[in-house]
């Protein structure tokens, strides 16, 4: 079972992996590689920062508790470019399977060519990769359509 760490140890760790770029660098000249190595090093760290920043402040109460996700399907248009440099715009059906709280894609169904063929769904995420809600596929795997 993995540990879970609280954003403030987060903090704390990045912090300390800042100073210990620059241990015996401390003197290096600016620009020289020692530095340079030092610099990338913080820059990693300073990324990193960034991306935990722009997580959400705190994770998603409910999403523990599993839902199924949404389908919905449309048309759109797309644009193809042919290798002679000619192109077409197609209207082509879409169809997907959302997440039932912000609507984010966590899975596709695909329905092969030859007749008759049953649906199979596949690309199926367990959490949604915006909000975090874990996805419950029991009723999916049937290849039912739930939510509509």
């Amino acid at each position: 079972m993995r540990k879970s760490i609280e954003t403030g140890d987060l903090w704390i760790l990045f912090d300390r992996e800042r100073s210990r770029a620059w241990e015996g660098h401390e003197n290096a000249e600016v620009g020289s590689p020692e530095w340079e190595i030092a610099a990338g090093k913080i820059e990693t760290i300073n990324n990193l920062c960034h991306a935990v920043n722009q997580m959400p402040a705190a994770p998603r109460s409910d999403a523990d508790n599993a839902l199924c996700p949404v389908w919905k399907s449309g048309t759109g248009l797309v644009h193809s470019t042919m290798a002679d440099g000619s192109g077409k715009l197609e209207s082509r059906n879409w169809a997907a399977w959302t997440c039932p709280v912000c609507g984010g894609f966590v899975g596709e169904q695909y329905i092969p060519s030859w007749a008759g063929a049953m649906p199979h769904n596949q690309r199926l995420s367990n959490f949604c990769s915006v909000c975090g809600q874990r996805i419950d596929w029991t009723e999916t795997e049937k290849g039912e359509k739930t939510n509509e």
